[in-house]
């Protein structure tokens, strides 16, 4: 990647893009709390909360085995370790968003350095900013997902397989490949881009460098086989399990379907125009276009489809982009007998990559989507009073379980109006999706956030098998 000087421009221009893109990334997740999808929360968080505190809502998954207790795992340490920090649950929800932004710095990190290798300084500082910057990387960065975690740990995989010349080639490809064993074992859906990655680097020399890419991939892939093991009943139970759930018995497409072009008409509307200018960049880079495209492909064949899941390319269509941009300033000095420095360029890339960011992330309606349910289950999460939580007229998957609640009290559901009287001596919180006016049961308003709103009343709780416990409910309808 070339070495820089510590205080010339450019190193204090790319140590102020780290620093912009940690304070946006942390900074939305901690004052603009949202849900973008349930399994931030019930596939990462909850089961997280029970492995460090011993309760939480157990959904289907994990009743049934069909996720990895890796990633849990290691917030659950996240969890214990900084829950001091804060009251409630509020000290190690912040600090798992910082980690989790800083973390995902890779994402910039990837762009600086594949586009210094690829086009040079310009197109370096233009695709770490629009990394650090872009609104979809800056939204999804802090939240718990899956397919995130592995992007920050397939970008330096892909980086070491194809440049890292700093390192001696063996070690280059051994940790390349133990990144990229760790991506694929965190999101196997990767696993086509993955094998091509391995595959284009080994293509030209298989008994040198095969040897010791495929030690560093299998690595991790053995380790988690092995705590599937130990936590479920039988090595890589929960990729298996995913496999047959997703496909046999199609449970995903319970969530909604999209048609195979969704993925590509989601990435060109959502990138125009920086999509046109990554057209172009691949020219440059034909070997991250092939990424982006089987990354694409391979998951439009699934039918049930989330933007979430195109996380992986996000970072490589900037990158991409970037090429492009310079690709096209180059051709325009060329063609129009112009002259644009290399410092002209970069400018003017780094604001157009912003503005468009900006102006994209003005009509998103992202930011606090869903943010009610889990306000007010922070807010009483620094009660200590609280005995029992009702949920009325509000999904339960909205509401942010124990790793926002952080209390181990009942959580009951209220299907139905008729409930409210008959299960309202298990609860004294009561979070509604809407105005509550029943006075009969003594609730008094404790505030709205984004159409929730938190009623509390006096007094203690009486426990009864009658109620709908969550998860009770969950387990009786097998959700």
């Amino acid at each position: 990647m070339g070495k820089l000087k510590p205080h010339s421009p450019v190193s204090l221009l790319l140590i102020a893009i780290f620093v912009i893109a940690l304070l946006l990334r942390a900074g939305v997740a901690i004052h603009f709390p949202s849900v973008e999808w349930g399994d931030e929360i019930f596939s990462s968080l909850e089961p997280a909360h029970h492995l460090a505190y011993g309760y939480g809502v157990v959904v289907w998954e994990w009743r049934e085995g069909v996720r990895s207790w890796v990633f849990p795992a290691f917030l659950a340490g996240v969890m214990r370790a900084t829950d001091w920090m804060g009251p409630g649950s509020l000290g190690y929800l912040r600090a798992i968003a910082v980690l989790l932004s800083l973390l995902s710095l890779t994402t910039v990190w990837f762009g600086y350095a594949w586009g210094k290798r690829s086009g040079g300084s310009a197109a370096a500082l233009i695709a770490a900013g629009a990394c650090a910057t872009w609104y979809d990387l800056v939204y999804f960065a802090p939240k718990a997902f899956s397919e995130v975690m592995a992007t920050n740990l397939l970008l330096p995989g892909l980086y070491l397989g194809m440049y890292g010349d700093e390192l001696p080639e063996k070690r280059r490809l051994f940790l390349a490949g133990l990144f990229l064993g760790l991506a694929v074992s965190l999101r196997m859906q990767l696993a086509p881009a993955v094998c091509f990655a391995v595959l284009y680097f080994c293509h030209r020399n298989w008994r040198r460098r095969g040897t010791a890419i495929f030690a560093g991939l299998l690595l991790p892939v053995v380790a988690f086989g092995l705590v599937d093991a130990v936590t479920w009943s039988y090595p890589f139970q929960s990729s298996l399990r995913y496999l047959w759930v997703t496909f046999a018995e199609n449970k995903s497409a319970f969530f909604g379907t999209e048609p195979w072009y969704w993925y590509l008409l989601q990435v060109a509307v959502r990138f125009l125009p920086l999509f046109l200018l990554a057209l172009v960049g691949v020219r440059r880079s034909p070997f991250l276009g092939w990424v982006v495209l089987i990354v694409l492909a391979s998951h439009s064949l699934i039918p049930h489809k989330e933007l979430r899941f195109m996380y992986p390319v996000m970072p490589m269509v900037i990158t991409l982009a970037a090429l492009g941009f310079v690709e096209f300033a180059e051709d325009f000095n060329t063609w129009g007998k112009a002259f644009l420095s290399s410092r002209a360029i970069m400018i003017a890339g780094l604001v157009f990559c912003i503005v468009t960011s900006a102006l994209f992330a003005w009509r998103s309606p992202r930011w606090t989507h869903l943010s009610g349910g889990l306000i007010a289950m922070d807010r009483l999460s620094q009660d200590s009073s609280v005995c029992g939580v009702g949920l009325y007229n509000l999904w339960w998957v909205n509401s942010g379980g124990y790793s926002h609640l952080h209390r181990n009290v009942p959580i009951i559901l209220l299907r139905r109006e008729a409930e409210l009287e008959s299960q309202a001596p298990g609860f004294n919180a009561l979070v509604a999706g809407e105005a509550f006016t029943d006075q009969n049961v003594g609730f008094k308003s404790a505030g709205c956030w984004n159409g929730v709103c938190l009623y509390r009343r006096a007094g203690s709780c009486i426990a009864s098998s009658q109620y709908n416990e969550l998860n009770k409910v969950l387990r009786e309808t097998g959700r």
